[in-house]
């Protein structure tokens, strides 16, 4: 792959979504830092953040950013800095790891569908469930896992997975969610099947811009479309083609991108 064609790539794939410094930062320590203690330099995280497209001083914005808020600690290594993610930090990425790294499918779970009495309010009957119930109608939810602490007179019916309507569909995952799956598949697909780049720098680059879009998207919603949409939902197909690159691009040694 020639230089520019490196470069275009690499730039398709930072496209599919926001960078946000900090958050591109929590997800290069969170695969990176594999064990508790992990760091990573302050070299090696420069030249990663500016291959990826970002400037030092976002960076530096975005690091003060984090160590304020208790996501990460910083130790002092002669004329260099090391990073590695607070006990805060490392806690809430260990907590969505398995999402994040789950080569397949979610366990098919179960799913509730939930509906109250016409006399509960809009407000009343989204106040009693969990934020990630997907409203489908007034007074009518599907909610993945068991439905608990609602009302003795709501009506809770278990829900078979299979082939959702497409009002369901979009009920449980935005046609924007799916827009977004599809345009990060096809950038990671044209990087699959080209020439890769030589420079361990380019490839992590490119593995952090995969790793970082599937996790923001990801994030935004629990195992509810996997349960009831399948295999064939746009994001059960981002997840086979990032867990491909993943494989297919590793994660560095230390002190291999500044080198």
């Amino acid at each position: 792959m020639q230089a520019s064609e490196t470069e275009r790539k690499i730039q398709r794939l930072a496209d599919c979504g926001p960078l946000k410094a900090w958050s591109v930062i929590v997800s290069v320590l969170g695969d990176f830092c594999v064990a508790r203690h992990d760091s990573i330099s302050g070299r090696d995280l420069n030249a990663l953040i500016e291959r990826i497209g970002l400037t030092a001083p976002t960076m530096r914005v975005a690091l003060h950013r984090l160590k304020r808020d208790g996501w990460i600690q910083t130790e002092k290594k002669g004329r260099d800095a090391a990073y590695r993610l607070s006990a805060m930090g490392w806690r809430e990425t260990q907590a969505v790891r398995d999402r994040i790294y789950a080569a397949g499918q979610p366990s098919t779970g179960p799913a509730q569908m939930i509906l109250a009495p016409p006399s509960v309010t809009a407000a009343d009957f989204t106040a009693v469930l969990p934020k990630t119930a997907a409203h489908v109608a007034p007074r009518t939810a599907i909610l993945a896992g068991t439905a608990k602490g609602l009302p003795s007179d709501y009506w809770v019916t278990p829900l078979n997975p299979g082939r959702a309507p497409a009002w369901v569909a979009d009920a449980i995952a935005a046609p924007e969610l799916r827009q977004d799956y599809d345009r990060l598949s096809e950038a990671v697909a044209a990087i699959l099947t080209s020439t890769q780049p030589q420079d361990t720098l380019s490839l992590s680059a490119i593995r952090v811009l995969t790793l970082h879009h599937w996790r923001r998207l990801r994030l935004r919603h629990d195992d509810l479309p996997d349960i009831l949409l399948g295999e064939d939902w746009e994001g059960a197909r981002a997840r086979h083609i990032v867990m491909t690159a993943l494989d297919r691009f590793p994660r560095p040694a230390p002190g291999d991108l500044a080198a």
